[in-house]
């Protein structure tokens, strides 16, 4: 016999009771689960009473499944509610259903410790065919090799029909807008980390950065570029890409044009030529048109200014679109070229370098004319860039006959991943493993409170399972276990009360229409002033995404019965020094405390030569790495990575060396500008944001994210619309510029100057610099770049990162000046860090041995500069550093005053904006020039050289 009892309508006494227990049983079981914030009421809907089974059924709302479930939380809640039962009920079972699922059901496979393993979440293992491989690049077994992943981040600028413009999806706030802001997490962090891991990542956005674009194709190439077919080969004519500098509904490139198909390749069949316009980096794109036979093996070779690296392409998929290779660097008066061999029959269409600007075009009406969006094409919504790349449109990217591009764009993600998916006729037949979607949410608290992390998945369509038979609830386990990885992550490094918000089982667009294994992550509120106090560091960017990359991992491991590794942190403490033999290059490897398995086994060195790109690398086994010494005139430059099963971490920072000569006089640069970070953040109040006049942050090499200054900074200002949001509102001045940020290669600006003054310089790591066991003695002059260092404390124990003036620096300093070693310092901090810190021995320090004291920050608002009449003997003329934006340099907001301290020390050079003083030189036993700004933000060429010489004139007793 079957009882049931609806706790919504409920009347009688006994119900009532049962009511009044469960409540208190909830309200006893929900405290230690306060943890995850924003999940809504849970209710109880009815009790099934099986007398037959004795057995007790509760029926609870979604909102229980919302909860990421493990064993013992699921044990203790059961427990929790059989102690509800009185009498004959007392010896029956419980069992507890939410969203249609038994309770333990919600577990995701990789937590389960007393359960049995729900094998239909596993995917049948896929054939292994590599799609594409750099045959350069290691094969990482407990890494992502041969995966492939689908990715994308936020949504983009997009035509708004309905008022006749493009816009934003999103309101401008806090100096970015969502539309962008995930954008800074996937493309520098996230989309690298897959890829050192081994995986293939395809993006419905555009991933380049370079607004300059070459077309080079057998129909129409742009500019000075031109295809060449080896002579001999015969070849058949198929559809293809054909350029179109504006696109318009209903246009596919893809079909406008014409391939070629080379049916009896043997070695090389044709080459890709061209000079860019502007050198830099360039992605490169290839295409073809895919089938059955086509070669597996088509091999193209990329000949850029770092020499050149080769990839092997299946051509049985992925035909008829734009396929990412890789990234390299071009320079303008030199070829880009890429060659093509291979055997059997090989397929030829167009390849693109670059990004270049969004041409799709939109019209409200046949009497209106037709607009692009002036941007990027990074920065439009995927709708378009699919549009360029081929995409069918009322298959995947016009799902709304034209009428909303909005509605279009969140539409045809996931239906982009099936296209990709599909072996049918009309597919790319690519088998893509899973696909993750980044977003950030909208949302306020009222106490400053952190909203945090949410996600979302779906297991509603199709019977709760993917077409391969796979059941939806592995999507389930894919969303817990990245969310998981990164609630516990970010409490770790940055706040243990990060909210974790649940997991949502609902009918999102892009969470339902893969048919995959998908997670849409919502990160945190970009409305939210406490949430983005840590969604503008750099520092955390990287942290979510490695958890983020970790959580793939895992979960890709565990649904191939595997083991896995993490990829190693990035080394630090490098250093060259020279032997008896030539030169060394060493570093250190860097732990991570929350990965064991992150260890390296090996390490790759890339070079450069000059101004050109980095090598593909040469693996080395140990710390260090001997080379011989350069050519004279030639600036080498060197940065490592980790290696290990897992993959291959980010690079190191940069360091450089160069010989003028054979007998000149050797500098040391030291490379002391480590620091990236969120800007100021300013709470007063009603007066609330980002403090940008105060300190605007430094990128970490670059900022794609940042749309102009916060202006409104009133929290009781209301939000009425996208236009006008009210607190946090934001310009739009900055939109579609990079921000130049941190490089980690001004070692090399340096070396440039130092060399030009006829000296020959080696760098190394402020880290390196600083140990007692680093020798520093040999070098009469010795440069040390600060940039904008200064000290910045944690978000968690206060720990402090980046201190310009530790211990051990003073007594680096001090040692070398008392071997009347002299010394070259600026930074825009080099006084102001003193001062903020309150450090009274660095003070003295300061005023002891580098003679300055400090006077003011943000001396100035302009970079001019001239030459003190204390100064005239040795310096002469002005110069300018950048204090704006500029898109070769960073912007110094906060250059120093500083004052000289001392006998034989002078103001030697003084800001024209006020004359107040912008450097000091020291003249005694040793001596010291310190720039309240840093020299590599000089903008002049010319200026800087000609600084640089003085400066090491005076050093050396040459002027």
């Amino acid at each position: 016999m079957l009882i049931l009892i609806s706790m919504s309508n409920a009347q009688d006494k006994k119900s009532e009771r049962m009511q009044h227990r469960l409540k208190k049983s909830m309200e006893k079981w929900q405290n230690p689960m306060k943890e995850w914030g924003g999940l809504g009421a849970i209710k109880l809907d009815s009790i099934q009473i099986d007398e037959s089974s004795a057995q007790i059924n509760f029926y609870y709302n979604s909102t229980l499944s919302y909860i990421p479930w493990r064993n013992d939380d699921v044990e203790k809640f059961v427990n929790s509610l059989s102690g509800l039962q009185k009498r004959k009920l007392k010896n029956y079972s419980t069992v507890v259903y939410t969203n249609g699922y038994e309770l333990s059901e919600l577990i995701p496979n990789i937590y389960r410790t007393n359960q049995e393993i729900d094998k239909n979440r596993f995917a049948e293992k896929k054939q292994s065919e590599n799609f594409i491989t750099r045959e350069d690049q290691l094969y990482y077994s407990k890494g992502l090799s041969d995966h492939l992943i689908a990715l994308w981040h936020s949504h983009g600028y997009h035509f708004d029909q309905k008022l006749n413009r493009w816009e934003w999806q999103r309101a401008r706030l806090y100096g970015t807008v969502e539309d962008i802001y995930t954008m800074s997490y996937v493309l520098p962090y996230l989309l690298p980390m897959l890829e050192n891991a081994g995986a293939n990542v395809f993006l419905p956005r555009e991933r380049c950065l370079q607004t300059n674009e070459v077309i080079i194709d057998n129909d129409f190439s742009t500019g000075h570029s031109v295809f060449q077919l080896k002579e001999g080969i015969d070849t058949s004519c198929k559809s293809g890409f054909a350029y179109k500098d504006t696109l318009f509904a209903g246009d596919n490139p893809f079909q406008m044009g014409t391939s070629l198909l080379v049916n009896n390749a043997n070695g090389k069949v044709a080459e890709y030529r061209s000079q860019v316009s502007e050198t830099g980096d360039y992605a490169v794109y290839i295409s073809y048109q895919q089938g059955e036979d086509y070669s597996k093996k088509v091999q193209y070779t990329i000949h850029h200014s770092g020499g050149k690296t080769s990839y092997t392409v299946s051509q049985t998929m992925g035909g008829g679109t734009w396929i990412y290779l890789g990234t390299f660097h071009f320079k303008s008066d030199e070829d880009a070229v890429i060659e093509v061999s291979g055997e059997g029959t090989i397929s030829l269409d167009a390849v693109r370098l670059g990004s270049g600007m969004g041409n799709v075009a939109r019209q409200a009406t046949s009497t209106v004319a037709a607009k692009t969006s002036g941007k990027p094409r990074y920065m439009e919504a995927a709708r378009y860039w699919m549009q360029y790349a081929g995409m069918p449109d009322t298959l995947v990217f016009s799902l709304n006959d034209e009428k909303n591009d909005y509605k279009d764009d969140y539409m045809s993600r996931g239906e982009w991943v099936n296209y990709l998916c599909d072996q049918n006729v009309s597919g790319l037949n690519l088998p893509i493993d899973l696909a993750f979607a980044f977003h950030s949410d909208a949302g306020v608290t009222p106490n400053d409170s952190v909203i945090g992390t949410l996600g979302i998945f779906s297991t509603v369509r199709d019977e709760g399972k993917f077409p391969n038979g796979q059941s939806k609830l592995a999507s389930r386990d894919l969303a817990d276990i990245i969310q998981t990885q990164i609630v516990e992550d970010i409490r770790v490094l940055y706040n243990q009360d990060w909210t974790r918000r649940g997991l949502w089982d609902k009918q999102y667009s892009e969470a339902w229409r893969p048919n995959v294994p998908t997670m849409l992550l919502e990160l945190l509120s970009h409305q939210n002033v406490a949430d983005m106090r840590y969604g503008l560091d750099p520092n955390f960017k990287f942290d979510v995404c490695r958890a983020v990359y970790k959580g793939m991992l895992k979960f890709l491991a565990y649904q191939e019965g595997r083991g896995y590794v993490v990829q190693p942190l990035p080394v630090d403490h490098l250093a060259i020094k020279e032997t008896s033999s030539g030169y060394e290059l060493s570093w250190q490897p860097v732990d991570d405390p929350m990965e064991p398995s992150a260890k390296p086994t090996k390490y790759k060195v890339y070079q450069r030569i000059n101004d050109n790109g980095f090598d593909n690398g040469v693996i080395v086994n140990g710390t260090s790495f001997l080379f011989p010494e350069p050519d004279a005139g030639q600036i080498i430059s060197y940065k490592v990575s980790a290696i290990n099963e897992g993959g291959e971490s980010f690079a190191s920072e940069i360091l450089s060396m160069g010989i003028a000569t054979e007998d000149a006089e050797k500098v040391l640069v030291v490379n002391a500008f480590n620091r990236v970070s969120a800007p100021a953040f300013i709470d007063e109040g009603d007066f609330a944001g980002v403090a940008w006049w105060d300190d605007q942050g430094v990128p970490d090499r670059y900022d794609i994210a940042f749309t102009g200054f916060q202006y409104d900074f009133n929290r009781q200002s209301p939000w009425l619309d996208d236009d006008s949001p009210g607190w946090g509102a934001s310009y739009a001045d900055y939109e579609g510029k990079i921000i130049k940020g941190n490089s980690f290669d001004n070692v090399y600006l340096h070396g440039q100057s130092i060399l030009k003054a006829g000296y020959s310089f080696v760098s190394v790591s402020d880290e390196a610099f600083n140990q007692s066991y680093y020798d520093a003695s040999a070098y009469k002059a010795v440069d040390i770049i600060l940039g904008e260092e200064k000290t910045m404390v944690s978000y968690k124990n206060n720990t402090v990162r980046y201190q310009i003036y530790t211990p051990e620096f003073m007594a680096k300093l001090s040692s070398l000046t008392q071997n009347n070693q002299n010394v070259f310092i600026s930074g825009a901090y080099v006084g102001s860090d003193i001062h903020l810190t309150k450090d009274t021995l660095a003070a003295q320090f300061a005023m002891d041995v580098l003679k300055f004291k400090w006077r003011t920050n943000h001396a100035v608002k302009s970079g001019d500069v001239y030459t003190s009449n204390f100064a005239m003997p040795y310096f002469s003329g002005e110069l300018s550093f950048n204090a704006a934006y500029h898109p070769d340099f960073y912007s110094v907001e906060a250059p120093d005053a500083i004052e000289p301290v001392g006998e034989n020390a002078v103001t030697a050079f003084r800001y024209k904006e006020n004359n107040s003083s912008a450097g000091t030189l020291y003249e005694g036993e040793y001596k010291t020039v310190v720039l309240g700004f840093p020299f590599e933000t000089i903008i002049s060429e010319q200026e800087r050289d000609q600084l640089m010489k003085d400066i090491l004139d005076l050093f050396y007793n040459k002027n």
